[in-house]
């Protein structure tokens, strides 16, 4: 009888350059490429492998899950004789660490059959590099299933996660939690570069199909983790509205105010409007920007900068990310338009090389062209260390000086990017609060069907408005803490200035703290003075995720006699 190993690649994550990975490639999001350059003041955590929990609640044969695994924990369970099969997940830099793996199994248990998985399958001549059966192709879970012999289009079950471990902020655990919901994969947009978009065939799949899923999913999370706070995984969220729409409607009929961190490129929100994402609770949009040339249609003919500080007004932190190293791109060009993307003034922002992944039109334009720079290791290949192909303006050397300098005039141009968070979650309260009085004394109502406020029944409270105004006052609250330390650290006097403007602006609108904030900004005071000495001594502070096993026993049909067998999973 089948049972499958699916895992991700083996830590430590981030700590040395060695045969098999990058100390740049850090199994982080934000402090590698969005908050970098930020010290002490840059959000710390590890994202679960999302797709491997998903895969392995929806396949009808016993899998277990071993995230963020030591070798000496990967070579153990392989060794415990259960397995028949191992999927190996992968992005491009880390594929030498699986390499290692796959050649372990092959050489220790040869009957056990090897999938790999992940973006990393995009690398050509990958068998000169690996030893395998199988590769899986797009979509994991229609995939897994019909290898095994399984109805690859029976109902989907979403499995329960939370967002992130190991996470920190000044040194102090992050005790807030977000679940993830894992909406769906692909992105019509079809970006020549997108390796996402590519290896989902330029084609949308959906996971979560209508409102009452999402909805099912987050009271699910929350009951679980007691959650109210989700991360949508999801190329382009918006890109279906009606799904949103229905999902809004289901929160205000169970008068639940849940929300939501997503991906969205700019044309979708501008469709949506600001009302209906205040309402139906978005709090973090991620935005491709991209570059002040218009080179692609999700930006074409949008203020960027006007949307962005209105949706910092109505609270909602805005990342946005930009492109260095375009074609385009010379001495002049680049930094015009690395001080195009610091002007729109976003929470955060990524800076990121642009790269022909394996697998995009751009590899292979670039292939065809011979401009591949083929002295490049595999494991540098991420976005974040230099170039890997010939440009005519910078060399890879450069590339990586552009690169810390974009990241570090931001942080010193517009302070931590913790900091403009607690700014944009401010706004959006007091923005709401005025908003929602006004409108109730102009009798203005919410229109479903236009996704507008509009004419009604005169003095009429919005009750579930008054419910999101108190999510969002507690979410602007939550920065508070961590405050003494964003001013103790601030990289410059601006942003030390701006740092006591947001403490008086947080005092005149909240009062004075509570007793429990002061009990936990001197906490965080103390372990603000401790992560900056380590970061000071190290260049770093790296906390290797915890290892987390998961084991989903076997599924059979409903229809089976032996109902027994449909057990909950165990998490070790």
């Amino acid at each position: 009888m089948a049972k499958i190993l699916l895992c991700g690649v083996v830590k430590p994550y981030g700590v040395v350059d060695d045969e098999y990975g990058d100390a740049l490639c850090t199994m982080e999001l934000l402090n590698n490429q969005v908050t970098r350059e930020q010290g002490v003041h840059s959000p710390r955590s590890n994202n679960y492998s999302y797709g491997l929990y998903l895969m392995a609640e929806n396949i009808h044969v016993a899998t277990t899950v071993l995230d963020f695994p030591t070798w000496d924990e990967f070579t153990r369970e392989v060794d415990s004789g259960q397995y028949t099969h191992v999927g190996i997940s992968f992005i491009v830099p880390n594929v030498l660490k699986a390499g290692r793996m796959a050649q372990y199994i092959r050489t220790r248990h040869p009957n056990i059959k090897i999938i790999l998985g992940g973006h990393g399958t995009a690398i050509p001549n990958l068998e000169e590099m690996i030893v395998y059966d199988e590769i899986c192709r797009g979509e994991g879970v229609s995939w897994l299933r019909q290898y095994f012999g399984e109805d690859p289009d029976r109902p989907l079950i979403h499995p329960t996660l939370l967002t992130s471990v190991n996470s920190y902020i000044y040194g102090a655990p992050i005790l807030e939690k977000a679940g993830i919901l894992i909406t769906g994969v692909g992105c019509t947009n079809s970006c020549r570069f997108c390796a996402t978009s590519h290896k989902f065939e330029k084609k949308y799949t959906s996971f979560l199909h209508n409102g009452r899923d999402l909805y099912d999913a987050c009271h699910k999370a929350e009951k679980a983790y007691r959650v109210n706070d989700y991360g949508l995984m999801d190329e382009n969220f918006f890109k279906n509205p009606r799904r949103a729409t229905e999902l809004l409607a289901e929160m205000e009929s169970g008068k639940k105010a849940y929300t939501f961190s997503t991906f969205s490129s700019a044309e979708t929100i501008k469709k949506m409007g600001i009302d209906f994402l205040v309402r139906m609770g978005v709090t973090f949009l991620w935005i491709g920007v991209e570059s002040k040339a218009d080179l692609f249609e999700k930006t074409r003919g949008i203020d960027l900068k006007a949307l962005i500080a209105d949706l910092q007004n109505h609270g909602i932190t805005v990342l946005a990310s930009a492109i260095l190293f375009l074609e385009h791109h010379d001495k002049n060009t680049i930094e015009e338009d690395i001080n195009w993307a610091i002007g729109l003034e976003s929470d955060l922002m990524q800076f990121m090389q642009w790269g022909p992944m394996p697998g995009t039109r751009l590899y292979e334009d670039y292939d065809a062209l011979g401009k591949l720079r083929n002295d490049v290791s595999w494991t540098i290949k991420h976005g974040q260390n230099t170039i890997w192909f010939h440009h005519p303006h910078f060399t890879a050397e450069e590339s990586s000086r552009y690169l810390i300098d974009a990241f570090t005039r931001k942080y010193h141009a517009q302070g931590p990017g913790v900091m403009n968070m607690a700014w944009t979650a401010l706004k959006g309260y007091r923005t709401m609060r005025a908003q929602i009085e006004e409108r109730e004394k102009s009798g203005l109502v919410w229109n479903p069907a236009t996704l507008r406020y509009s004419p009604g029944d005169a003095g009429g409270r919005d009750d579930y408005m008054h419910l999101r105004l108190e999510v969002m006052r507690r979410n602007a609250t939550r920065f508070r803490p961590a405050m003494a330390a964003m001013l103790r650290y601030a990289p410059n006097r601006a942003a030390a200035e701006k740092c006591r403007r947001l403490i008086a602006e947080y005092q005149e609108t909240f009062g004075p703290l509570s007793w429990k904030d002061r009990a936990m900004a001197a906490y965080v005071r103390v372990s603000s003075w401790i992560e900056n000495r380590r970061i000071r001594k190290h260049g770093t502070v790296m906390r290797q995720p915890p290892t987390i096993r998961t084991e989903y026993p076997l599924r059979v049909p409903i229809s089976v006699e032996k109902p027994e067998l449909l057990e909950e999973k165990t998490v070790a």
